[in-house]
């Protein structure tokens, strides 16, 4: 009885913190919406209420009932001013709601009037440098053609799944049990872990499967498929040069392995062996960045370079998801690519951070793109998952790159301003953004790694090496300094 009536106080509750009119596509509200984020914190504060005020109702029905039988003439008189006391809450309660949805939609409207503006600015940037900018904002949109759903922060996942490692038998059964259904099981040999993945129960977003198998296994290391997007870290797509500008080439016989596109043929590849991932030859793979990025650690000395695309979608709007990720980066260690260039950028995903860190605890090093959105961008991962090396960019006087990223996480600072590099199509053509800072630090990282010296001790090498910009010692824009 006492557990019946919890569940109908607490579901009439629930139902009256439902508003109408607020259940409305991600895309109607602007990213990073003030309006949003009131919204989204009023509404939690009211489910705060509402899940106290169903906890005094259910523990107070309970005394009641308990006494029912010695007192039932008094029982039944203190059920009804209990249901009567209910009944007022959830008039207050649809007060509020009423009350969060006005203030919603009036501040929803002065913010849509506040973006026309911002979106003419950002028209105007955009004519004058097409480089990409990191935030959800920017790469909400993809994987479409696949359904994304989008998580707390806006960012796109893959709809209706979780991913999780290294699930125990009892884990997995007491999930099948609920209504998650197994999709893939695989093994990653090279780091001794197991990826399975998910298919949420039915009628439940990712989001939710995704806290409900958590609260399963606690302890388990469980995250949305989520993707990442080419054009958060692609800086600009290349302005062709007129006179071919050489590309700065040095002699060497490094290994490179580069999580990237596609790598088409160029000249400036002619004395390195590329070789491709087998599961990212994909038909329509892009490849203008990749082999931008080839050519570039052709001319740190790479003779050996990895090529492993692991994008997919529209040439034009190319995207990915953690576990291509994680399965390119299986195919490194498999490789026994020691430095891997990740030249992108986008949300913190548990899965991947333990992947990546794994690697590493076993001598791997990855250099990874800063991320090109902005002083006030968050962090941008794989970049800012401990031991990465995270690479910004600066052009030829010094100064930051307008669009890089800056945080704590930022290690050193390259060339990234005007980067001559291959032309997909032919040519060369003068690249910006941190993405064409990374492969002179990769290239650095590997030299160092050539003779000998631990993953660990390159990176130490690497910090005291760098040549000190802004204030001094350590800072959040150039990081330990300019990697000459």
């Amino acid at each position: 009885m006492v557990r019946y009536s919890f569940a109908v106080a607490a579901l009439t509750l629930a139902a009256s913190l439902s508003v109408p009119g607020l259940a409305r596509d991600p895309q109607d509200v602007p990213d990073g919406s003030r309006a949003q984020e009131r919204l989204d914190r009023d509404l939690q504060r009211a489910a705060e209420r509402a899940n106290e005020i169903a906890g005094r109702y259910a523990e107070e029905r309970t005394r009641i009932e308990e006494r029912a039988i010695r007192e039932p003439a008094r029982a039944a008189e203190d059920l009804a001013k209990l249901d009567a006391d209910r009944v007022r809450e959830e008039g207050k309660l649809a007060e509020e709601r009423a009350k969060i949805s006005e203030d919603f939609a009036e501040e929803s409207a002065k913010e849509a009037e506040d973006a026309a503006e911002d979106l003419a600015e950002r028209a105007e940037d955009a004519a004058e440098d097409n480089s990409g900018h990191g935030s959800s904002r920017e790469i909400r949109d993809l994987g479409l053609a696949e359904g994304a759903e989008h998580d707390e922060a806006g960012f796109p996942v893959r709809r209706g799944e979780v991913v999780a490692m290294d699930l125990s038998p009892e884990t997995l059964a007491t999930a099948q049990a609920r209504g998650f259904r197994l999709i893939e099981r695989r093994k990653f040999e090279g780091l001794d872990r197991e990826i399975v993945r998910l298919a949420a129960p039915e009628g439940k977003t990712s989001v939710m499967a995704r806290d409900q198998l958590r609260q399963i296994d606690p302890a388990a290391v469980v995250d949305l498929v989520h993707y990442y997007g080419l054009n958060l870290t692609a800086g600009s797509h290349g302005k062709r040069l007129a006179s071919q500008r050489p590309i700065t080439h040095r002699q060497g016989s490094l290994t490179i392995g580069m999580i990237d596109t596609a790598v088409g043929r160029h000249p400036a590849l002619s004395s390195a062996r590329v070789i491709p991932w087998a599961a990212g030859n994909l038909a329509a793979a892009p490849f203008e960045h990749g082999t931008a990025v080839a050519s570039l650690l052709a001319g740190e000395g790479s003779s050996t370079i990895y090529s492993a695309n692991i994008f997919r979608g529209p040439a034009n709007r190319p995207y990915t998801s953690a576990d291509v990720i994680a399965q390119a980066l299986e195919w490194m260690i498999a490789s026994r690519v020691m430095t891997v260039n990740m030249s992108l950028a986008g949300p913190r995903n548990a899965v991947l951070d333990r992947l990546i860190q794994g690697a590493q605890g076993r001598g791997y090093q990855i250099v990874a793109a800063a991320g090109n959105g902005g002083p006030t961008a968050p962090p941008a991962y794989p970049a800012a998952v401990p031991g990465v090396v995270a690479v910004t960019a600066v052009d030829r006087d010094m100064r930051i790159y307008r669009y890089a990223n800056r945080g704590r996480y930022i290690v050193v600072a390259a060339r990234g301003v005007d980067v001559v590099a291959a032309r997909s199509a032919g040519g060369v053509a003068s690249f910006n953004g941190t993405s064409f800072a990374t492969p002179h630090v990769a290239g650095w990282i590997a030299r160092c790694r050539a003779e000998g010296a631990t993953a660990v001790s390159c990176r130490d090498r690497l910090r005291n090496s760098a040549r000190d910009l802004g204030p001094a010692g350590f800072d959040e824009i150039y990081g330990h300094g300019f990697v000459d």
